[in-house]
C-alpha cells in the first residue's frame, strides 16, 4: 500500500514512540517564518530572525500511519520571539515591536489543534486543512489555514503555509513610520516554510 508523506516521514520514529519516548522533532535552521504587509508609500517585510518549533505525536495512534493519513500527528506549537523580527529599518522594527506589545508579550505563538488531509495527494505532495490558535499580542484568535507539505529526496520534510489576518483583530494598532508619513495596512499576511531534517528525525527515533 502507498504510504502518505506523515508516513514517510515519520516510520522512523515508530519505535521510539511506541515506547512511550518523546518523538519530538526540531525544525532545522533554515526554516524561516516572515510577514508581508503594504502601506501608503510601499510594501514590507519582516523576517523573524529565530523561531522554536515542536511536534508531538501520540503513541495510542502509532500503529495506524501504516494505513491511514498521519492521524498520529497530535501537536504543533510554534514560537516566534517579538523581538526577532526585523524589517530592515530600526525606527520601523520599533514601532512593530510597540504595536505589538513586545514588553508585555514577548512571543507571537501559533497551536495546530486539528487537521485533515485534502483529498487528490500528489507523490511525495499533500495539503492538510488545519485549525488552530494564533495568540498575538495578548490575544487568542482561531484561525483556518491550508499547509502544504513535501518530502525532497534528502528524506526531509518542507511544510510551507500562508495566513491572511488583520491586526485590529488581534487589537493591535496598524503601526507607523517616517514621524507618521507611513502608515501601515491593516491586512498582513503571516509565511512559514518549516523543515524537518532526515538526519534529526533519524537521531529522534534513537532516543
Amino acid at each position: 500500500m502507498k504510504k502518505t508523506l506523515m508516513t514517510a516521514a515519520l516510520l522512523t520514529l515508530l519505535g521510539a514512540v511506541a515506547r512511550g519516548q518523546d518523538a519530538r522533532v526540531a525544525v532545522s535552521p533554515d526554516s524561516k517564518l516572515w510577514i508581508d504587509g503594504t502601506s501608503n508609500l510601499h510594501g514590507w517585510t519582516c523576517k523573524a530572525t529565530s523561531l522554536d518549533a515542536a511536534i508531538d505525536l501520540d503513541a495510542t495512534l502509532a500503529a495506524q500511519i501504516a494505513t491511514a493519513p498521519p492521524k498520529a500527528l497530535k501537536r504543533v506549537l510554534v514560537k516566534v520571539p517579538v523581538k526577532s523580527l526585523k524589517c530592515g529599518h530600526g525606527a520601523m522594527d520599533d514601532n512593530l515591536y510597540k504595536a505589538l506589545k513586545a514588553d508585555q508579550t514577548s512571543d507571537i505563538s501559533y497551536i495546530l489543534a486539528t487537521f485533515e488531509v485534502a483529498p487528490g495527494e500528489v507523490k511525495d505532495t499533500f495539503t492538510l486543512h488545519t485549525i488552530g490558535t494564533l495568540a498575538i499580542a495578548g490575544a487568542e484568535k482561531k484561525i483556518e489555514m491550508d499547509v502544504v507539505a513535501t518530502r525532497l529526496p534528502d528524506g526531509s520534510v518542507v511544510a510551507k503555509g500562508l495566513v491572511p489576518i488583520k491586526m485590529t483583530d488581534f487589537g493591535i494598532k496598524p503601526p507607523t513610520a517616517i514621524f507618521g508619513r507611513l502608515k501601515t495596512g491593516d491586512e498582513v499576511k503571516v509565511n512559514f516554510e518549516l523543515t524537518v531534517g532526515a538526519k534529526a528525525i533519524a537521531e529522534a527515533a534513537q532516543r
